[in-house]
């Protein structure tokens, strides 16, 4: 029971920005700690959550509520995922030889790619976040929060079941130290997960459910392909990448289904 605890805290620590410490980072505790990355989805949904009901007690505009709700991922998270996926456009984007890609994915230094990038993706989220606020009701934020968990499940089970590529650290970290069945865990919490949203949520839970699917089959030919294998960076690339189009996707078809 201690190891999963300190499993906890060690995702915790990793992936958010709770004041919490692990000072064991051995292999034991390490090998269940991806099957607690999903837990910050939640973090994520219940400071939605808050913003949403403040934002309607103030009687903020929908442009206020976006950006807010925007902000406060990024600090749940301490914009961990944002640097993943910066470092990843830097490096696809340059359509550079896979080589040369694994060395900028490296480089510290942000690329002109990562600047566009990062801005379209924000500007697609606030505005996602607005029309969401506009049309729906907080009973939103129930499949949003399923968005936030079920990006991190599908990016867990990357790292632990995909090939990492040779330069990769922290994916190699987790990946080797993944106990036998962590895979599956999460394969496991997403179909539960999944499973709610489509009875609470129907038909956009489905529609949302799919596409989500559909970026990580693209996400696996795009790491395969163009790097060789699953790094950090990838892995956070791919959860900005499927949170935008689960937001996007409530946004554009709330209303329809």
């Amino acid at each position: 029971m201690k190891s999963y605890l300190e499993s906890l805290l060690i995702a915790l620590s990793m992936y958010s920005t709770l004041p919490v410490k692990c000072l064991n980072w051995n292999a034991k505790n390490l090998r269940h700690a991806m099957l607690f990355f999903p837990i910050v989805g939640l973090l994520c949904g219940g400071a939605l959550w808050l913003v949403w009901t403040g934002c309607q007690l103030l009687d903020c505009s929908a442009f206020l509520f976006a950006v807010l709700a925007a902000l406060v991922n990024v600090l749940i998270t301490g914009g961990i995922h944002l640097d993943g996926f910066c470092d990843t456009a830097d490096a696809l984007y340059s359509r550079r030889p896979m080589e040369e890609k694994l060395r900028i994915l490296k480089d510290p230094n942000c690329g002109p790619f990562a600047v566009f990038s990062v801005v379209l993706i924000l500007l697609v989220q606030v505005a996602a976040y607005a029309q969401i606020y506009t049309t729906q009701t907080r009973w939103a934020v129930g499949l949003l929060t399923g968005g936030f968990w079920i990006a991190r499940c599908l990016s867990g089970i990357s790292v632990t079941r995909f090939p990492c590529t040779p330069t990769s650290s922290l994916a190699k970290t987790f990946g080797e130290h993944a106990g036998k069945y962590v895979g599956t865990g999460l394969m496991i919490l997403t179909g539960l997960a999944m499973a709610v949203l489509v009875i609470f949520y129907q038909w956009m839970a489905v529609v949302s459910i799919f596409l989500s699917l559909l970026v990580f089959l693209g996400y696996y030919h795009m790491q395969k392909t163009q790097f060789g294998g699953v790094t950090g960076d990838l892995a956070g690339f791919f959860l900005v990448i499927c949170e935008t189009i689960w937001l996007l996707s409530y946004a554009m078809l709330g209303d329809v289904l």
